[in-house]
């Protein structure tokens, strides 16, 4: 069932399908791997949407060991592009935090990814450009709402998980 409605198969199928097609053309054609690692970049974007965290809340979030993202961490911040800064809830402990550095780079790596989908939107018709257009009115707060949805279902995964690891 999606959204209420009765969903076949071939929906679903076409659904997946469609998301599979569009995660590729972002991977493929408009994130710059050059100056970041697609995990590095989602880490950044993280921070810049939702604040300093935990290295353990980031390593959840973005579904990476914690030995893993203590690395990438150490490599943002040689390129100061993250700081460790006290936790303001616990003066124990330490949270993450994008710098201005950081704030900079994915503004022109946004600009970068703009100029690039132009520059394939212009290979379309204007017909196919307008559906498109139209299409992300509709489609854009959905595909928002399965990544805060997804990032729910982590989190409660992850909860759950720790929770039992924690009792044993």
């Amino acid at each position: 069932m999606l959204g209420g409605m009765s969903t076949t198969d071939d929906d679903m199928d076409r659904i997946a399908e469609t998301v599979r097609q569009a995660a590729l053309l972002a991977t493929r054609n408009l994130l710059n791997r050059d100056e970041l690692s697609v995990t590095a970049m989602e880490v950044l974007h993280t921070l810049s949407v939702d604040g300093p965290a935990r290295l353990t809340t980031l390593s959840e979030a973005i579904h990476v060991s914690q030995p893993a993202m203590t690395q990438l961490i150490q490599r943002l911040e040689r390129r100061h592009l993250v700081a460790r800064v006290a936790d303001p809830e616990d003066g124990r402990a330490t949270v993450v935090d994008v710098t201005e550095t950081a704030r900079e780079l994915l503004r022109r790596l946004r600009h970068e990814d703009n100029e690039k989908l132009a520059t394939l939107l212009a290979t379309l018709s204007a017909s196919d450009q307008e559906a498109l257009r139209l299409a992300m009115y509709v489609a854009g707060p959905i595909i928002q709402r399965l990544n805060d949805n997804a990032a729910l279902i982590a989190q409660t995964t992850t909860g759950s998980r720790n929770a039992q690891t924690n009792r044993t």
